[in-house]
């Protein structure tokens, strides 16, 4: 059994540490700061519609002062209140950062969290027609606290509070979403869908939206939180471990596990490229192109916040694709883009200057 041969397992260290190339199917180039940046210039023009739950990210931040005479728990004195994307907006917002044109399409409610929602993503020339507004449903929020103590600067979170409807959406609201999707998905090279188990993506809204985007010739992606086997024959699927440990319904605990089981799941969900993240382990890319193969996380000088990192990755991966970067490649640049946002708070995104700089002084994965 060689290398490249189908279903055999390769681990990204051993490629770089023996210098190895491979050529045709399987083959594997170190990314380079020249193709890294060739890929990223080629993302300007790339037109991406995200469909999805659209959510308000809110942060509170303080300082932990004393404890309460009511409970057990510390008072913070808020210092700071931010309101940034999350969930699918956070995802529209990387892929703008990293230079495509985006729009946005879902459900939210008629309420201030829509109308911050829709601000904030006007500002950042990111199309909102596809928002439509459920006046009987509230948009979601995600409410984090954070406190620093009174002798240090950097912020915990400790405390998490969700607003969330997660009832099924009212069908005249579905049709009018379904109608804005008509319309738009003809005129876009990908579409990304992102689900948090929101309610917005349910089967009939994907059971028109798959067929019409793969008629259009469009790249089809899913950053989805549960139910993989819905997205079955799209391009490409970015997990995190919990989610394909669900789906298989086995555990990922070991590199040959990831490696394995990852190549049954993406063969059940018949999609071109699988990319799992792990972690603190890195991920795992599962291609048509490829044999499974583990890259190993970047490790980054100050782990601030994980939230929204998956939207990055998935962000990256499926614009460097968009691009007909080798899936390798594309899966490289995710690991970088996903090292730099986790040392930012709150769900963040990366520039294509922040990814070079970081490949040029380091290495490839």
């Amino acid at each position: 059994m060689t290398l490249a041969s189908e279903g055999s397992l390769i681990s990204l260290n051993y490629v770089l540490s023996n210098k190895r190339i491979f050529t045709g199917k399987g083959q594997m180039l170190p990314l380079t700061e020249p193709m890294a940046a060739k890929i990223l210039d080629r993302i300007h023009g790339c037109r991406v519609l995200v469909v999805g739950d659209m959510v308000v990210d809110e942060h509170r931040l303080g300082q932990a002062t004393r404890l309460s005479r009511e409970a057990p728990v510390s008072v913070i004195e808020q210092n700071e209140h931010l309101f940034m994307p999350g969930g699918g907006a956070n995802l529209a917002y990387n892929l703008h950062s990293l230079g495509a044109t985006v729009a946005v399409a879902g459900i939210v409610g008629d309420d201030p969290s829509s109308c911050r929602l829709h601000e904030m993503m006007t500002a950042s020339n990111i199309q909102t027609a596809g928002l439509i507004k459920d006046p009987s449903r509230a948009t979601p929020v995600k409410l984090r606290v954070w406190a620093s103590g009174d002798r240090q600067d950097e912020h915990q979170q400790v405390a998490r509070i969700d607003i969330v409807d997660r009832t099924p959406i009212k069908e005249d609201y579905q049709q009018e979403l379904l109608k804005y999707l008509a319309d738009a998905v003809p005129t876009f090279d990908c579409i990304m869908i992102s689900d948090y188990e929101n309610g917005v993506v349910d089967d009939h809204i994907l059971t028109q939206l798959i067929p019409l985007a793969a008629a259009n010739g469009a790249l089809i992606a899913a950053d989805s939180h549960g139910l993989l086997s819905r997205f079955s024959g799209i391009d490409a699927i970015t997990p995190n471990q919990p989610e394909a440990e669900d789906e298989l319904g086995d555990s990922l605990s070991s590199d040959t596990d990831v490696l394995n089981r990852g190549l049954v799941l993406q063969r059940k969900l018949q999609c071109k490229h699988l990319l799992i993240t792990l972690g603190a382990r890195g991920m795992a890319l599962v291609s048509d192109n490829y044999a499974p193969v583990l890259i190993p996380a970047r490790t980054a000088n100050s782990v601030a916040d994980t939230t929204g990192a998956g939207d990055t990755v998935a962000a990256t991966f499926v614009l460097a694709l968009l691009t007909d970067a080798k899936p390798l490649h594309a899966a490289q640049l995710a690991n970088i883009a996903g090292s730099i946002v986790v040392t930012k708070l709150g769900a963040a995104t990366v520039s294509r200057d922040e990814i070079l700089s970081l490949l040029k002084n380091g290495s490839a994965t």
